[in-house]
């Protein structure tokens, strides 16, 4: 019975006990509204001395992790709570932090909810509300417990060991060093002074030790600059949840991006064609690749971009002796052809290739895109859906 209809009877039984006298129709009358008025006490001192406590969790974690939380509800008042629902409105999948109970008087309750993060993405935890009534069940309150925060999911990172496609090719640290008429930061060995070297690149400890001018010889560092570029089309995605091109895709993002920031700490710069406001600029460092993994953490296709277009826009922004890595389930024959304008400048583009039909058999496969950059003398790679990716992505491209 609800409240209202409660008391509308109350308000009948006190009207028919007058108007009758009949000595029953008092006692209810008067036995219910003693009822009602003790439920209407009991709820208003039923959401009082209730506390409750969550363990603060980072904000941010990753795919594949677990995440555990402790929480607790203690009552400080006298009055015990015959009944309380602890509701959690958190919208991380699979996380359940509710609970129901009786909470006596300065008594503590506590439990646990572990959670296993299996769905990249920016989620909250909270908020966290109470609710509770008197033991008639007439009346309800909600009450909040906690506010809501963020959690941000980050995508997996592969461990790879090995990422070499241009084997004795790829300039930089040792491979294709040059003598520079420049001072710059890598002596590599010492000569003879000649009319004309600059004072500045006498060697003194070499000089006292021969007893002659020797000068320094500085080696040309041909640093390389690496370019991600995730194609997120939303047009040529295939799949559906993690067996999709575009989980694979960003899985695949990352796990490069930390090989080459952690292991060959190169400047890496990140982007995402198809999803808005998806871009970084060159950076190195552990900071680049927090900020890369929170960028692909929430990315999903959400424009048509064909992959062409999205080469053009981004072919100002490319230097020299840059590594342009596509990752990329396109079909499209369109766009090798981009790449052979890049080459030209100088850009050193490589492909992964996400073959659609083996995520989708109502598509075409891409073999014919792969036929097209081998003749245009681009590296690619081809992944398939259930490919042991770091296996596939060590093993190299052809």
């Amino acid at each position: 019975m609800r409240p209202w209809q409660l008391a509308l009877l109350i308000l009948l039984l006190w009207v028919m006990a007058f108007s009758l006298g009949w000595k029953p129709f008092w006692i209810l009358a008067w036995a219910l509204t003693v009822a009602f008025a003790l439920s209407v006490a009991w709820l208003q001192w039923s959401t009082r001395g209730l506390k409750f406590t969550r363990s603060a969790l980072g904000g941010r974690a990753q795919v594949g992790e677990r995440i555990e939380e402790r929480l607790a509800l203690e009552n400080h008042s006298i009055m015990p709570k015959l009944w309380v629902q602890v509701a959690d409105g958190s919208s991380l999948p699979g996380h359940h932090a509710g609970y129901v109970s009786s909470v006596g008087p300065h008594q503590r309750i506590a439990w646990r909810a572990k959670t296993v993060c299996r769905r990249r993405g920016r989620y909250t935890l909270g908020p966290v509300t109470a609710t509770t009534g008197d033991p008639l069940g007439l009346f309800r309150r909600e009450l909040p417990l906690a506010p809501e925060h963020q959690l941000l999911v980050l995508p997996p990172v592969l461990p790879l060991s090995n990422f070499d496609l241009f084997p004795g090719n790829m300039p930089g640290r040792g491979r294709g060093s040059q003598r520079s008429l420049q001072t710059t930061t890598n002596v590599v060995t010492v000569r003879n002074y000649v009319p004309g070297d600059a004072l500045t690149r006498i060697h003194w400890p070499t000089t006292a030790r021969l007893g002659q001018f020797m000068v320094k010889e500085f080696d040309l560092d041909p640093t390389i600059d690496v370019v991600i570029l995730l194609d997120l089309d939303r047009d040529a995605q295939a799949g559906e949840g993690d067996s999709s091109t575009e989980e694979y895709g960003v899985t695949i993002a990352s796990s490069l991006a930390s090989y080459l920031l952690r292991q060959e700490e190169l400047a890496v710069g990140l982007a995402v064609s198809g999803a808005d406001d998806a871009s970084l600029p060159l950076d190195r460092g552990e900071r680049q690749l927090d900020r890369i993994l929170e960028v692909l953490a929430v990315v999903h296709p959400k424009r048509a971009v064909p992959l062409g277009q999205a080469l053009a826009a981004e072919e100002a922004k490319l230097a020299r002796n840059t590594v342009l890595i596509i990752i990329t389930p396109s079909t499209n024959l369109d766009w090798p052809s981009v790449l052979h304008h890049l080459q030209r400048r100088g850009v050193r583009p490589l492909a992964v290739l996400l073959d659609p039909h083996s995520f989708d058999e109502t598509l075409g496969s891409n073999a014919r895109v792969q036929d097209a950059l081998l003749a245009e003398g681009v590296p690619s790679i081809s992944v398939q859906r259930g490919d042991p990716l770091v296996h596939v992505l060590e093993q190299g491209s052809r």
